[in-house]
């Protein structure tokens, strides 16, 4: 099961992976799979975050997270030593709609999470003006973690691109 859509890579390290690419898209490479790693078949795509509207200090995250291995993999967190990072969901509530923080989520094999505008996202804090793109670690259970590179675009980069069709992964 592979995918062709990679711009990126990743490189496992023990149980850590790291991005070698620069791009949005990371396949965890051979070293993982021969470790037996449960990140081995992990790919991340259209990693972002929102810049912040001048004078607000919270932002978004956004990405696409697929499970092309044949376990479960629980997600459990993100950290970064630039942001302030937490997962969210948004639910409707009584009318309206709420966030509430996500603890954990939950890919199965052979699936993916998305994490998009009124959804499942991420609360960034803190983000420095000048930074296009922030590093952040995916924690996933059993102590496993995945490093990745989100670009930071900004607010008439990124309205244009939620116009634009994403990638069709559906195939995998």
């Amino acid at each position: 099961m592979g995918c062709s859509a990679g711009d990126g890579d990743v490189t496992v390290n023990e149980n850590s992976a790291e991005q070698t690419g620069g791009g949005t898209s990371q396949i965890a490479n051979d070293q993982a799979a021969a470790k037996g790693d449960a990140l081995a078949g992990m790919h991340l795509i259209d990693a972002r975050i929102h810049a912040p509207a001048p004078g607000q200090p919270m932002s978004a995250g956004y990405f696409t997270l697929m499970n092309h291995g044949s376990e479960a993999v629980t997600l459990t967190g993100l950290t970064s030593d630039t942001v302030s990072v937490q997962m969210h969901t948004t639910k409707v509530e009584n009318n309206g709609t709420t966030m509430r923080p996500l603890n954990t989520i939950t890919i199965a094999a052979d699936d993916q999470i998305i994490f998009q505008p009124g959804g499942n996202h991420l609360m960034i804090r803190d983000l420095p003006s000048d930074r296009k793109s922030i590093a952040l670690v995916m924690q996933f259970e059993h102590g496993a973690s995945l490093e990745a590179t989100f670009n930071v675009l900004a607010m008439d980069e990124w309205t244009g691109q939620q116009m634009t069709p994403a990638m069709d992964h559906s195939d995998h």
